[in-house]
């Protein structure tokens, strides 16, 4: 019996360590919400943080519970960037439709984040051989609004040339996002350097494995800020500028929200990156260390998408999760101040509202940025083609597959003295490009001028201009029609751009 004792008070301690914290924890603790297999769900791919995530689930509910409605859980998926996400939807439901299965979806309600261009192929459905042919299989649902909602919360379609919705509701505008530079002040200042105001600055020599960059392959959000780089400055200019920034980078993550991380503790002095993630890490270090900049007319404004796929398990509740987050008490989370009636509890978020009639005193009296972007939106040139998709295949032929022989080719450059006899033809072999990555104008005028005929839609050469570059826009992707074509182009132009970057290498160590 005596042998029982002490194991007796060991149970006995045991127990009270474990059941204090439980006797004493706040009633608050106690009501979560149920994760059981009955209780509601919505199951959410999506590249968004953990910040907005939390705040919209808590937001949802408590909208819910003010509605007599009981709180749902929230099942939130990702997968890498925008990119990765919407491949691996497309992947899932091709498997579906070939299967002859597409109703059934994939197992998931919704795809909540990320750019337009990632939502437009979802919304072009997936191509399956039946009956002998092929067809296109849809694989979202149009969002249900009621009458007058679209008028009221888009009374513009349109904000910079860009759509804020599909013209068949595949997918609404849930927020707007720009894209800029995040830098570090004390970094900079190490570096005897003035901030960055513009995409050129980053060209600067004095960048060199400073500069923090994302993989456009992976991540959505760069793809863009890399598409409205070329498209501010034309496809000649863009290259150029963007490969001296490329041959200043550190490095190319796979995840967008690193380089404002980054750039935040001191590992790399500036970054691109969109607009929240640059103003989130900026208000989360606190002080004056991190800043953000939107490079003057040189962005673009978009929408942030939201999406409900088809064969969504819980439909109904994925709708009213749409609407509720396109309804002022969600909007309000994006840009609200922590703490503000009707704000986030924990995260100030730091996004535009997508809403235009948000846009007021009232409302922007409790913002964190009071900036509207319906009045400084710039729309691109009339005529100017998206070049979004040729972002990733020419920048990893570029820089990203070879980054040590661009860097090495800049810096053999920028350490060359001004007065080398040959530096002429090691900027020459830089930027020279591939024939099929080689903009011809139809003229010397219209090279010289095509930014002015461009943006002058009654010019008599606009029409000519305008059709120059469609054409040379539409040549080239038209060679990835068959997909192993763009494999091959990527590997040959890189074998290409390595050996100009050799070559400058070779000039600047023996002449």
């Amino acid at each position: 019996m005596k042998d029982w004792i002490p194991r007796i008070v060991i149970l006995g301690l045991l127990a009270i360590v474990l059941g204090v914290p439980l006797i004493f924890q706040p009633a608050e603790a106690t009501r979560r919400v149920d994760t059981s297999d009955s209780a509601q769900k919505l199951i959410i791919y999506s590249p968004h943080n953990e910040q907005i995530r939390y705040e919209f689930a808590r937001g949802f509910n408590l909208w819910r519970q003010a509605n007599n409605q009981p709180p749902i859980v929230f099942d939130w998926r990702a997968g890498g960037g925008t990119t990765d996400i919407r491949k691996k939807i497309l992947s899932e439901f091709d498997a579906k439709a070939t299967a002859g299965r597409e109703a059934e979806g994939i197992g998931a309600d919704l795809f909540f984040g990320g750019g337009e261009y990632e939502h437009n192929k979802l919304a072009k459905g997936v191509k399956v051989k039946r009956g002998g042919g092929e067809i296109t299989i849809p694989i979202t649902t149009p969002i249900e609004l009621s009458d007058g909602m679209l008028e009221r919360i888009y009374p513009d379609p349109m904000i910079g040339g860009e759509k804020l919705y599909h013209p068949k509701l595949s997918w609404v505008g849930a927020a707007l996002s720009s894209f800029g530079i995040v830098y570090n002040r004390d970094v900079l200042q190490m570096l005897g350097m003035d901030e960055p105001v513009t995409w050129a600055d980053l060209r600067d020599p004095r960048y060199r494995h400073q500069i923090a960059l994302a993989d456009p392959a992976h991540s959505g959000s760069i793809a863009a800020t890399y598409n409205a780089i070329l498209m501010r400055m034309g496809w000649s200019q863009g290259w150029a500028t963007l490969r001296r920034v490329f041959a200043n980078a550190r490095y190319f993550t796979s995840s967008a929200g690193k380089v404002p991380v980054d750039v935040s503790a001191g590992e790399a002095a500036g970054g691109m990156c969109i607009d929240f993630y640059g103003r989130f890490q900026s208000g989360a270090i606190g002080g004056d260390r991190v800043g953000y900049v939107d490079p003057p007319f040189m962005t673009a404004i978009t929408p942030d998408p939201i999406t409900i796929l088809r064969g969504a398990p819980h439909p109904r509740l994925a709708n009213d999760f749409v609407l509720w987050v396109i309804s002022p008490q969600g909007q309000r989370l994006w840009q609200y101040r922590r703490g503000a009636d009707g704000g986030p509890e924990k995260y100030e978020l730091r996004r535009l509202p997508v809403r235009r009639d948000m846009y007021n005193h009232d409302e922007m009296r409790h913002w964190i940025d009071p900036v509207n972007p319906f009045e400084i939106a710039k729309p691109f040139p009339q005529g100017m083609p998206n070049l979004y998709g040729t972002v990733k295949t020419v920048a990893h032929a570029i820089a990203i597959d070879i980054h040590d022989d661009l860097a090495a080719a800049w810096s053999a450059i920028s350490d060359a003295p001004a007065n080398h006899p040959r530096r002429g033809e090691m900027l020459e072999l830089f930027d020279r490009m591939p024939p099929e990555l080689t903009l011809t104008w139809p003229d010397s005028d219209i090279a010289a001028n095509w930014r002015k005929y461009l943006e002058q839609v009654d010019h008599p050469r606009h029409g000519e201009t305008a059709a120059a570059l469609k054409s040379f826009v539409k040549t080239l992707t038209g060679r990835w029609d068959d997909g192993d074509q763009e494999l091959k182009d990527r590997l040959r132009w890189t074998l290409y751009f390595r050996d100009n970057y050799r070559r400058i290498v070779e000039i600047a160590a023996f002449d």
